[in-house]
């Protein structure tokens, strides 16, 4: 009879882990109570998303009350969109630990706001030399190198040669960037067309007769792209802007994008071996995804204080450099 009652529940159990859908907030919450471990994580979990939002408002502050500063004005709006990014994952993956089937939301939003911030960080740079006219007036007859990650290197593309400064050359950089935030909200609608329709299921990114495969390719592609022209104008430019502490504000924003990704590809993976195990109506893809964001929370706390240390700071107009100190440059890059 017991041996009867242990095969009934672990049956029971079986049929639970194959369904791979995203529970109900009340299906979850009912398991929560089950296990204080995972509702003390969720607790903990909130009150780092609080945290997190209460140090981007300090910074807002910050720039709002240094306004006046002809560098803080030019970039104010942009970047308090940049630094948005934090608060935004952190409260959209709260978002979906408390209501699951907000998941798939919360991961589109997250890949959308992050092809916006890449253009504010591209703008932010060229605003600071004061605009695509001063760029290719400040390095006339200078050249910009191609060859750089994520899309091209010194040894994959022989092909990709360094470029002069121009208009065009700027204006190619830009539309690189601005592809992004079109293609982005394209397989925004596109993937929720498809959901409500049950043809996008989060985790099954692997299968070949998976819509979510091709859309997420595309998605891939564009971003590369985006990171691509991010990585260029960043090379091209980092020297002169160097007391606008502009690489720790680079490695503030390409730290968040490779976090994000390259932890939830891992997850994904995981989740196609069952790990972490299923626990009743708590599927392997569910706690991957609920593991990857509660991961989040914490991480966008800390590089929400990195970013915070980068951009809080009192910033002049550019001021182009001297005869000799361009000579400098020159020779340095």
């Amino acid at each position: 009879m017991k041996n009867k009652t242990m095969a009934n529940n672990s049956s029971v159990q079986d049929m639970d882990c194959r369904h791979k859908d995203f529970p109900v907030s009340s299906i979850l919450f009912s398991e929560l109570e089950r296990e204080p471990a995972i509702l003390a994580l969720t607790i903990t979990a909130a009150v780092l998303c609080v945290a997190t939002v209460i140090l981007y408002f300090l910074t807002i502050k910050f720039i709002y009350a240094h306004r006046r500063l002809e560098g803080m004005k030019i970039n104010k709006y942009k970047v308090i969109v940049m630094l948005g990014l934090y608060p935004l994952v952190s409260c959209v993956c709260m978002l979906s630990l408390l209501l699951p089937r907000t998941t798939m939301i919360a991961e589109l939003t997250i890949a959308m706001y992050m092809a916006l911030c890449i253009i504010m960080f591209v703008r932010i740079v060229v605003d600071y030399m004061g605009g695509f006219k001063a760029v290719c007036k400040e390095m006339e007859g200078e050249e910009m190198s191609f060859r750089t990650g994520p899309c091209c290197c010194c040894c994959c593309c022989p092909g990709v040669n360094k470029q002069r400064v121009n208009r065009v050359n700027l204006k190619r950089v830009n539309f690189m960037t601005l592809q992004g935030a079109v293609v982005r909200p394209v397989i925004t609608v596109l993937a929720l067309i498809l959901w409500a329709d049950n043809r996008y299921i989060l985790g099954e990114d692997m299968s070949p007769s998976a819509a979510s495969l091709y859309l997420n390719l595309i998605g891939a592609v564009s971003s590369m792209v985006a990171m691509w022209a991010m990585m260029v104008t960043f090379r091209s430019l980092r020297v002169r802007l160097s007391d606008y502490n502009i690489g720790k504000k680079f490695a503030a924003l390409q730290l968040t994008i490779v976090v994000v990704n390259l932890q939830g590809f891992v997850f994904q993976i995981l989740a196609k071996y069952n790990i972490p195990e299923c626990v009743k109506a708590l599927s392997s893809t569910v706690r991957a995804y609920r593991s990857d964001h509660f991961l989040l929370i914490v991480e966008m706390l800390l590089l929400m204080i990195f970013a915070r240390f980068a951009f809080r700071r009192k910033e002049e107009s550019y001021r182009p450099p001297s005869r000799e100190d361009r000579e400098k440059l020159q020779s340095s890059s």
